[in-house]
């Protein structure tokens, strides 16, 4: 009798395991519902699942109690690093450029300017003083500029 027992509470032990987590279609050998895994084989070449339904807690990074989880491996978490590391250079190119670009046009209009008013005239010591002024405050300004771009530069890279 008690043989008989354990006989069917093995029996009615495993069919509750498989109906509760057997293996089924789903990947891994986990059922498909309830566990975060795609319903259906994934696709590599289109990027996406046979006809399955898109499942963010799969296919993103989940947030737990001391930050986000980073399902990327080292070499993407790497590419992904040097890949905002160079916008952002590129980034501070693009400002430094465009900041020298204005100052060298309104440098060249001043010098215009001064030409029209003295007529270009290098006897006159007032053309020279005044433009030797104009070299020296264009000047001044693009340190600044490069400081300015060192500084930020400094900072981005400090802040990691």
């Amino acid at each position: 009798m008690k043989v008989k027992l354990l006989l069917w509470s093995i029996f009615l032990g495993s069919a509750l395991f498989m109906l509760g987590c057997g293996t089924t279609s789903g990947r891994y050998g986990y059922a498909s519902s309830g566990y975060g895994y795609p319903s259906r084989a994934y696709d590599s070449y289109s990027r996406g699942y046979y006809g399955g339904s898109y499942d963010p807690y799969y296919t993103t990074r989940q947030p737990y109690a001391y930050g986000t989880y980073d399902n990327r491996s080292p070499w993407e978490a790497r590419r992904d690093f040097e890949r905002t590391h160079e916008n952002e250079h590129e980034n501070l190119e693009y400002k430094y450029d465009k900041a020298m670009r204005r100052l060298d046009r309104q440098e060249r209009e001043a010098e215009e300017k001064l030409q029209r008013k003295y007529g270009a005239d290098t006897n006159n010591p007032e053309y020279l003083e005044k433009q030797r002024k104009i070299d020296q405050k264009y000047d001044h300004k693009q340190e600044k500029v490069e400081r300015n771009t060192r500084k930020e530069h400094n900072e981005y890279h400090n802040g990691w």
